[in-house]
Parts: structure tokens; sequence; C-alpha cells
């Protein structure tokens, strides 16, 4: 496999994280620039040589919207393009999260506003060698300042703004497909499989028939905190691989490769279906019929299916629901429970099914274009929803009350329905609760940016002090997806990685015992906090 990655060794500036963090209690904080341990030019010209030239200064994307050098023409296009993943994600210091940007530099505030790094990374190594991350590593290290690694996938829980980051690129999708092979990967293309998504756990469209991508882990190759250039097995370095397999990335170690199973592409049927308050016959019909809806997916789920919709006021749009290894004449029979349920509340449902020869041709038609038209720029909460839950008629009527609040409250809801309760080669650290949870729902206010800043951050404060708190009482030992969540989510040690945190905590201990590699809501994460100048400092 072909990787790269980039470093990005960096100390940040105010930001506005200020409420939010705590002033040092110690001195012990990593440096930022004008410190007297920042590095010196001299030492960051040394380290360029020592990664072959591969260190980058950061210059914002948006720099070219603000000053005498404003470019009308690049700051249009930017406009257009910055609410999506694809213009961030291949870039060094680049991160999705407006909340984060926090307007230091971007194309929608005035051309006098000065274009400050803010959040962004002072510099980055464009890594392509195990010596250039060692470097990054030891650098870092000698001169303590904060470091990270970024992948090249989307982040929506801002793990990575205000520090230095690490790029790796992923072998496409399609080279998989041609060779006639399917892995458990996610629906969007921008996902980051070996550095984000599956040491986070990972769920796809296959997660109901080969589990979650942690799941088929067979080992991790990695660089760990020391330097040290290893591989992690079950057998070698196990504590590591199972904090690895689902324990979340960016804080045991930078990950350079990983070997997985993969399985037979083949026949994959592929359907979708809608309704909404007129076709059900009124708000409350509708809504009823929702919770019927969502309450009927175990049958299906267990036949091999992932069902993902989206769920507004007014609509449910069930966009992609995958049957792998299924023909024409079996999803009718598999999708009955839905039907019939949905019948019985006195809504007849007009589901369109295809058929189609291998994943790809079924990603395409189904996904490709929903999420690649999807703005990334978002504020974003998280559920796992307990199957024995919504397998009552009280409880499937309790979540869909909460589901239509937070609707209400102007955040629309994303769902997949998955059984990822499926035979697992080695034990991982995926949180217990993907096991026995039969939706996984983020809900989310696309950000827009002609909106005042105040009032978007406003629905960040409802998002936590409401909403979600909402969600949570009515899906009691749910817990999140630590990959697509609220960056504010109180105690999220539980609600991220559950019984796992303890193990989890005496393992990065163990491989990072000072604390190089950081990310927020990582685990290890709390040992950390910010002071009123961006210094990350120890608790």
């Amino acid at each position: 496999m072909s990787w790269g990655r980039i470093f990005a060794l960096c100390a940040l500036l105010p930001l506005i994280r200020e409420a939010r963090g705590s002033p040092c209690k110690r001195a012990v904080c990593r440096n930022i620039p004008g410190d007297p341990g920042w590095p010196s030019s001299t030492d960051w010209d040394l380290l360029n040589k020592t990664v072959d030239g591969h260190l980058i200064p950061t210059i914002p994307l948006a720099s070219l919207c603000h000053g005498t050098e404003y470019d009308q023409g690049h700051c249009d296009g930017l406009k257009e393009a910055w609410p999506f993943a694809a213009v961030h994600v291949q870039e060094s210091a680049e991160f999705l999260m407006p909340y984060f940007q926090n307007q230091s530099c971007d194309p929608y505030t005035a051309q006098e506003k000065p274009c400050e790094l803010g959040n962004y990374a002072q510099y980055s190594i464009n890594v392509s060698t195990v010596g250039h991350v060692q470097a990054g590593i030891k650098f870092a290290r000698e001169n303590n300042i904060r470091l990270t690694i970024k992948n090249t996938g989307h982040d929506i829980m801002d793990l990575l703004s205000g520090s230095e980051l690490a790029l790796l690129r992923q072998m496409p999708l399609k080279r998989r497909a041609s060779r006639g092979f399917r892995v458990v990967t996610g629906t969007c293309p921008d996902v980051g499989v070996v550095g984000g998504y599956t040491p986070g756990g990972g769920h796809g469209i296959f997660t109901s028939i080969y589990g979650m991508g942690a799941d088929n882990v067979l080992e991790w190759e990695v660089v760990t905190a020391k330097g040290e250039h290893l591989v992690a097995t079950p057998t070698a370095h196990a504590d590591l691989y199972w904090a690895l397999s689902g324990g979340g990335a960016g804080t045991f170690a930078v990950v350079l490769s990983m070997v997985t199973r993969v399985y037979p592409d083949g026949d994959i049927a592929g359907a979708s279906l809608s309704f909404d308050i007129e076709s059900a016959g009124g708000v409350e019909k509708f809504w009823d019929g929702v919770a019927t809806f969502q309450a009927a997916m175990g049958p299906v789920v267990d036949a091999g299916a992932v069902v993902a919709y989206a769920l507004t006021p007014t609509a449910i749009s069930v966009y992609g629901i995958a049957v792998p290894n299924e023909n024409a004449s079996a999803i009718d029979q598999v999708l009955s429970p839905i039907t019939a349920a949905m019948s019985q509340v006195g809504i007849d449902l007009n589901i369109t099914t295809t058929m189609h020869p291998r994943y790809l041709d079924f990603y395409n038609q189904y996904f490709l274009e929903a999420v690649t038209a999807t703005p990334a720029a978002q504020i974003t909460g998280g559920r796992l929803v307990p199957r024995s839950i919504m397998e009552t008629d009280a409880g499937a009527q309790t979540v869909t009350e909460a589901f239509r609040n937070a609707t209400d409250a102007g955040f629309a809801i994303v769902c997949d329905a998955i059984n990822a309760d499926q035979e697992r080669l080695n034990r991982n650290a995926v949180f217990p609760s993907w096991r026995s949870s039969l939706l996984h729902c983020i809900f989310v206010k696309t950000w827009d940016f002609s909106m005042p800043w105040a009032e978007m951050t406003e629905y960040q404060a409802n998002l936590t002090n409401i909403v979600m708190p909402q969600i949570e009482a009515v899906t009691p030992d749910g817990g999140a997806y630590l990959n697509e969540a609220n960056f504010e989510q109180p105690d999220w040690q539980n609600v991220f990685y559950g019984e796992n945190y303890p193990r989890l905590k005496g393992i990065k201990n163990q491989v990072d015992p000072q604390g190089i590699f950081y990310a927020q809501t990582a685990v290890g994460s709390e040992r950390w906090a910010e002071d009123a100048s961006g210094r990350l400092c120890q608790q």
C-alpha cells in the first residue's frame, strides 16, 4: 500500500476556546511562537534537511482573500468550495470545522481583515518514509511542541486544529473494486480508511455482514512516540493492536499501514424510498410512521442489510438500502418487515429496487452524489440507539419524539440502521455499545456563513445543552461513535469508550507516557488543557 504523511508541528495563537480552556496549573506546557523554547529558524531549517525538504510552512488557503494580495476570482471560487471537504482534506494544515476556523482566515470575512493562523498549524511535514515520521516525532519531543497526526480523511470532531498534523494517502476504492474485492469502509469518498476511520471503529454498508472496520484488521504498522517502527498484531505488541483496533486515532502511535481482510466482490441489491407529511396524511401520522419505520429495522439488518436515511421535520428520505450478496428476488423478502409494519399504520411505501454486480456500481448510484453534495461545514452531535429500546412501542415512540424535537430545533438527522454484532477473529477496543445498537444517528446543522457568527455558535450551544441531552435521556446505555459526535460531549470517556476506557488509558500511558500525541477527546487528552494563549498545558 502506498502511503505518505504530513506532520504538522505547531503552536497555537489565541483562539475561541479560551472560554473552554483553563489556565495552566503547572509549568509543563508545549511551546508556542515567542516562548523561549520555541525552535529557531536554524532549527526548522535543520529539520527540513532531515526530512528531505518536506517541511511546509502554513499559508492558509484563504490568504488571497485578505490584504494587499487579494484575488477576487480566487476568493469567489473559494467561497463556493469552502463548505465542502474536498477543498480542505488534501491541504497540509486545513481543517473542516468552521467553529474552530474561528474566522481567522476564511473567504467570507472582509478583505481588510488580517489573515491570521489562529488554530492552524505553523508547519507540516509531508512524510513519505519511516525516517520522516521518526524525525518529526523526535523534533516535537525535543523541542516540547504540540504534535498531532493528520490523515487525508475528513474530520468533524476537530481532532486536528491547533497542532502539527500528518497526512496519509489511502488506496483508492476503485483500485480494490477493479481487482474484484470489497472491504469494510465508509460511504464518504474522503474517508481516511487507515489513519482515522478504522482505528475509530468505522462502520459502513457491509457492517451487518462483515462487522466494523476494526473487526477486520490483522495487523498495524506504526511508529511509536519513542520513534520505534514496529508491527502490532494479536500476538506481537498485543495491547497496542487491541487499542488501535477501535480505540481511536491520533493518540497511540502514527499508523503507516494496516493489513485487513478483504472479501470477494459480487452481487449487491439496492433500494430507496421516501414518505412525507402529505403522503402520510398529516403531521402526527407522519411521525407515527417514522417511529414504526425505525422500530421495524431489526429483522432487516439481521438479514445483512444496512439502511441509510435522512430525517427532517417534514420528510424521511431512505436514500440507500444495501443488501449485499442478495439477488433481485430476495430483496422484497428482506424488506418485508418494513413494508408490513408501515402498511399497518396506513402508509404504503413505494420502494425502488436495483441490482448491481459489484459494490462500486451500487455506491455510485446510491451514495456518491449524496455525500459529495453534502457540505462538511457542520455542527454535529451523534448517538448510538440501543436495539432493546427501539424494539418496544414505547421506546420507539419516545426516541422518535426526541428526534422530532431535534428537527424542530433546526437539526437534520442522518441515521444508519445496522447490526454490528458480527463474528470477530480477534478481540478489540471497538466501543461495546456498537454491538447492541440498532441505529447510529448524527444530528447536523449545516454552517451558514451568511449568518452572524454568534447565531451559528448558538446552535452549537443548543446542541450541547438542549438537543443532545434530550436524545441521551431516551437512549440510556447508548453512547456515541467517537468519530461522529459532539466535540463538547460531556463525560466523553464513557460516552465514546465505555468500559474500555481504563484499559485504553493504561495502554496510552505505556506507549506515550509524555503525551506526545494529542487529539481532543482522544484517550488521555484529559491530561491537557489550553491556556488563554493557546498553549497546551499538562493538568
